[in-house]
């Protein structure tokens, strides 16, 4: 089982930006994820089970990984005394889900309802071939199947999806994605931001359409959608109309780079242009560290044409 904490906040300053950060768990330095990697290992100690210790995960003696990256955004936006007590708290939760009864070994109809659709990065899954029925929405971003327990998140592997049939669990998936519902809405110069306590917010940008008919009322997208999901519980887009488009695209790199940086739950820091049901990455890495972005394609000519631009 693939599991991932639902916690949500994990944005935080507590880095000195003068230490070197660390290269596996980026949002500390390299001092804080070595206590960060100690304090996992005498959780998983005090809990019966030893572990050898990686730089971004632990595994034990079964082979089973448990990742670091989502625990170390949680503790960068905590007061370090408090990070003891806060990897205990996430150790404890994350066996309890381990070692609980195998929820997926149930009848289909008990599936359906808790099967969500959702984004992850491909880099962050281990084993590959244990995805293989993953859908590439995105660059290195997978379309897989979760399914939502009460203080996790399940993600079904292939043998997982086989005695269930694979179009059913996506039927119900795409369903249930569509009940997902933002909790707060923000305009930022012309981008509208998306956020949410559910952790498959980011995940509706499969469903892009509708979710901008459902915020803004637009049913009409002639010039396509610009859009981001840099975290799982963030969803960006800029509806282009008009010149304003040069400033939403500018704005929405820079918050979705933040945000994918900063945040619990990271999807894909790039913005990308959506029109009839296919994606476009717009942004992209510069090799300066900055952010680059290519009007090419279909996008140049929708973009010329409402700016004056080429």
């Amino acid at each position: 089982m693939g599991l991932f904490g639902k916690r949500r906040d994990g944005r935080g300053d507590q880095t000195d930006e003068r230490e070197p950060r660390d290269h596996a768990l980026p949002v500390l330095s390299a001092a804080q994820a070595q206590r960060l990697r100690s304090l996992s290992r005498r959780s998983m100690a005090q809990a019966g089970l030893e572990v050898t210790v990686y730089a971004d995960y632990l595994e034990d003696s079964s082979g089973r990984e448990f990742g670091l990256d989502g625990l170390s955004r949680v503790v960068a936006g905590l007061p370090e005394k408090q990070w003891p007590t806060a990897v205990e708290e996430h150790v404890n939760r994350l066996l309890a889900v381990v070692d609980a009864p195998d929820e997926f070994d149930v009848p289909v109809e008990d599936l359906l309802a808790r099967t969500y659709l959702r984004l992850y990065p491909a880099n962050t899954l281990p084993d590959a071939d244990r995805w293989s029925y993953g859908r590439e929405v995105l660059p290195g971003v997978l379309e897989l199947l979760a399914l939502d327990l009460p203080d996790a998140v399940g993600v079904f592997t292939d043998d997982r999806v086989a005695p269930h049939g694979l179009e059913d669990l996506r039927r119900a998936g795409l369903a249930n994605l569509r009940t997902v519902q933002a909790d707060e809405r923000n305009d930022i110069q012309g981008v509208q931001v998306l956020l949410g306590e559910s952790v498959y917010l980011a995940s509706t940008l499969l469903i892009l359409p509708e979710m901008v008919l459902r915020t803004t009322g637009e049913a009409l997208l002639p010039n396509g959608v610009l859009a981001a999901a840099p975290s799982r519980n963030v969803l960006m887009y800029h509806v282009p109309r008009d010149g304003q488009v040069i400033g939403a695209i500018e704005a929405m790199a820079n918050m979705a780079r933040h945000d994918h940086e900063s945040s619990v739950g990271p999807v894909t820091p790039h913005v990308y242009w959506w029109r009839d049901g296919s994606f476009s990455q717009i942004t992209h890495d510069a090799e300066d560290g900055g952010i680059a972005v290519h009007i090419e394609g279909d996008f140049a000519e929708v973009f010329t044409r409402l700016t004056g631009e080429s």
